[in-house]
């Protein structure tokens, strides 16, 4: 039982992993557990070929190691019975191993073998569910490894786990805080729980990456108002771009950084962004309208936020298009359900000496619907 002084969730998660890595050296899916979930350097050494059937195929389907199962072997353990002589055989009692196995057939991707394996868990997952044998989180796991369906999760770990496991995505925002929220008790609760092995591993792995999402964005700090004053202090910063009429040392040749496409922009702001918002993703395919393909250029999950970039070369790209492209970007984005709710902000890069034009031409896009914010910068160039 872990002191009753190591109150820091911190000083919890180093003993809990560490405690992991002491109980799994011995076992070679635990050990290759720990290592898939990032939380061991070490790769495992065993020897595969001496291991059941059943740890062959467990192990294979976190791909942590160079040998493999054939077809052959999965068809071979799926037809194997759950008890022998009133036995119960190893997986029937290891949810994690079962997890795994899911996960190699859902690779290989073999509609016989995926109807062999949930015939083959039909025959002692529902018993397990329902004889008391489970702990909450395993009820959870066993839920998921049964059903193909949308599920409801009693526990905030699981949920989370297959949510940074990119298996299930929680693309709800609140959602996910919610559950982040339930989860930090969860993960307290180990503090004096007898957890097995697996599941430490698994709560540890979800810890760091909950760290991870809202260390520099926590769920009660940057908001939209954040970003937006964050995007309009940009130019501060680009004071410093090099931008060079002369070399800075001897011999060099002057340098100027070019941008020049909207891209750029695009790659600048999110170079700016990723240190804060480690979730940002770009380039985000949206559902096809018709014979229209939408796109949105930055999506900060944590913040259920769009951001559309725009770039004005010179004058011939003029407000009103701009104002034009917005809008129908705009009315793209709300048709995808899992985007229909998110807030978007839009930022222009002006390579133009226009700023007499920059109020108007936010107190425009401002009026559109579903637009929640817009920043204008002009170009470093350009900035006196």
């Amino acid at each position: 039982m872990v002191p009753l002084d190591r109150e820091n969730t911190y000083h919890l998660r180093e003993y809990l992993c560490r405690k992991a890595n002491e109980s799994a050296h011995t076992d070679p899916f635990k050990s290759c557990f720990l290592y898939f979930l990032g939380l061991s350097e070490n790769i495992p050494t065993f020897d595969f070929f001496t291991l059941s059937l059943y740890q062959r195929c467990a192990i294979s389907g976190l791909h942590v190691t160079d040998e493999t199962v054939t077809t052959q072997d999965i068809s071979r353990l799926l037809g194997q019975a759950a008890r022998i002589d009133a036995t119960p055989r190893p997986w029937v009692s290891d949810i994690f191993g079962v997890m795994a196995t899911k996960w190699l057939l859902n690779n290989i991707d073999d509609m016989h073998l995926m109807s062999k394996f949930e015939n083959w868990i039909s025959e002692f997952l529902p018993q397990q569910m329902k004889g008391g044998h489970l702990n909450q989180f395993e009820k959870d796991i066993a839920v998921y490894i049964y059903s193909s369906e949308p599920i409801v999760y009693t526990s905030a770990c699981v949920p989370l786990f297959l949510h940074y496991c990119k298996i299930q995505r929680i693309e709800d925002h609140q959602n996910r805080l919610s559950l982040i929220i339930r989860f930090m008790k969860e993960f307290r609760a180990q503090a004096q729980a007898d957890a097995s092995t697996a599941l430490l591993s698994l709560m540890v792995y979800v810890f760091d990456q909950v760290n991870q999402e809202v260390a520099v964005v926590p769920p009660t700090g940057w908001g939209l108002d954040d970003l937006l004053r964050f995007l309009e202090h940009i130019p501060v910063g680009l004071k410093r771009w090099t931008w060079e009429d002369a070399p800075r040392t001897r011999g060099a040749t002057p340098i100027k950084w070019q941008v020049e496409n909207e891209y750029h922009v695009q790659n600048l702001l999110y170079v700016l962004l990723a240190p804060i918002f480690t979730d940002i993703a770009d380039e985000v395919n949206l559902q096809p309208i018709g014979q229209k393909n939408p796109r949105i250029d930055l999506y900060l999950p944590s913040l259920h936020t769009i951001i559309e970039v725009k770039y004005r070369k010179d004058a011939r790209k003029s407000f009103p298009t701009l104002i034009g492209e917005i809008a129908e970007d705009a009315s793209l984005y709300r048709v995808d359900s899992n985007y229909k709710n998110a807030r978007v902000v839009i930022f222009l890069w002006d390579c133009t000496r226009a700023t007499q034009e920059h109020s108007k031409f936010k107190e425009g896009i401002l009026q559109i619907e579903g637009i929640d914010g817009c920043v204008v910068i002009s170009a470093p160039s350009t900035i006196v």
